[in-house]
């Protein structure tokens, strides 16, 4: 007769058995119909709502059959078939888990698109499937298999063959298990250090020029009412009267005599950055400066160093200027749509790193007790194994949560489905 708690846990797990039938096929009909997720990347997903989908069928029922009649002996060629899917089913979960990490690392790391193309991604989807397959298939061949009852399910005999156990056990749990955790800390290695250079890129070009125009001969930093001499631009005018800027400049009060006082018409030595032209002149139609009759006549009747003082640019008109420029070199066309991918890989790896963290917390209990099974109660075991199948519900509610594009499938799927 089942206790009070069992009956509780036989509850729970018929919830969850439908829970994750019904969000499982949700998953694959949104994947399939959505055309924002109908693509080749997202098949993993598919799979992995398959494999969610057989455990859900395979285990539950059969559980919670043994745990109402705790006598019941299923026929030999079920008993068999339910010992090994169930760690087979499991492996296949943690294999998908893997695969996925290796798309996002290739994808976020190295910016590769190997994985991407339809036959590798066959390719690691069968090698998903039939590892696990294979692997314990010898195990199951070798051990008797019967009804464990504290566990109430078909699972191989106590066994002292490790040799046996130790195999499938490395190469389905804790080899997946270890190169899953290492990619997504790579991964997140990687975008860490993506998001310091964007905010040391930020500062950019015009605290770099701030702190140049402050800075002295000697190169230290000081206000801008400094004596010292700087490197400023010195504007002079050539023959086509376009303003240039590049010559040396002391920002002395002697210096300034000196500048005033040797103004020669020539282009300077060092690199030219035009300058916008002063106020009163016009652009011709070859983009050349002319100054009105007005203008012009006032601007013969002055003097050439006059002339220079009018059209001396001051330090922040030419911070201005190479602000803009930059800005301008930075606003890359296409800039946009990299940025919304970026965010869109990177909200997938959370939702996948997310479903990672789900599966750790549903499968280590399971694992730790099977180590030390000995020690451990029945009804212990009971809550360890309605932990591991409560993971096939969650993964849905981690897709819908933190995917939009999935939310909106599953109500679109599910608007459908009631209308019609």
């Amino acid at each position: 007769m089942a206790t009070t708690g069992e009956y509780i846990i036989v509850v729970i797990n018929g919830i969850n058995t439908v829970v994750t039938i019904v969000g499982g096929l949700l998953t694959i009909l949104t994947i399939c119909t959505r055309p924002a997720l109908r693509k080749l990347v997202n098949a993993p997903l598919v799979s992995l709502s398959c494999a969610d989908i057989l455990f859900a069928i395979l285990f539950s029922p059969f559980w919670i059959h043994q745990i109402l009649n705790p006598l019941w002996e299923p026929p030999p060629a079920l008993c068999w078939v339910l010992a090994y899917s169930t760690p087979v089913l499991l492996g296949v979960s943690l294999c998908h888990m893997l695969c996925i990490a290796l798309q996002c690392y290739f994808k976020i790391c190295t910016h590769s698109t190997r994985l991407n193309s339809s036959r590798t991604l066959v390719i690691m989807l069968f090698i998903t499937w039939l590892a696990p397959m294979v692997s314990f298939l010898p195990l199951h061949i070798i051990e008797e298999v019967k009804v464990d009852p504290k566990l109430k399910k078909c699972s191989v005999g106590n066994s002292d063959k490790i040799w046996a156990l130790m195999p499938p056990l490395i190469l389905n749990t804790i080899l997946p298990y270890i190169a899953t955790l290492a990619f997504y800390i790579l991964i997140q290695n990687h975008v860490r250090k993506s998001k310091k250079r964007v905010q040391a890129n930020a500062q950019g070009p015009s605290a770099r020029l701030a702190v140049k125009c402050t800075q002295g001969e000697g190169g230290g930093a000081g206000p801008s009412t400094s004596t010292e001499t700087g490197r400023v631009a010195k504007p002079v005018r050539n023959r086509n009267s376009l303003v240039w800027a590049g010559e040396e400049m002391s920002t002395s009060s002697d210096g300034e005599q000196k500048a005033s006082d040797q103004i020669k018409p020539s282009k300077p030595k060092d690199a030219m950055i035009l300058v916008a032209p002063a106020p009163g002149t016009e652009l011709n139609e070859q983009g050349k400066t002319s100054l009105s009759s007005d203008e012009e006549q006032k601007g013969n009747d002055l003097t050439e160093p006059d002339k220079a003082q009018d059209m001396t640019p001051t330090v922040a008109t030419v911070s201005q200027q190479t602000g803009k420029t930059g800005r301008q070199q930075h606003a890359v066309p296409g800039s946009s749509s990299q940025n919304s991918s970026s965010a869109a890989e990177r909200q997938i790896t959370k939702m996948m790193m997310m479903l990672f963290a789900v599966y750790t917390l549903c499968f280590i209990p399971i694992t730790i007790m099977g180590i030390f099974s000995s020690q451990v109660p029945a009804e212990a075991f009971n809550v360890g194994q309605l932990l591991l199948a409560l993971n096939g519900s969650l993964n849905p509610i981690v897709y819908g949560v933190m995917n939009k594009n999935i939310r909106q499938g599953y109500k679109h799927v599910l608007t459908r489905s009631s209308t019609s």
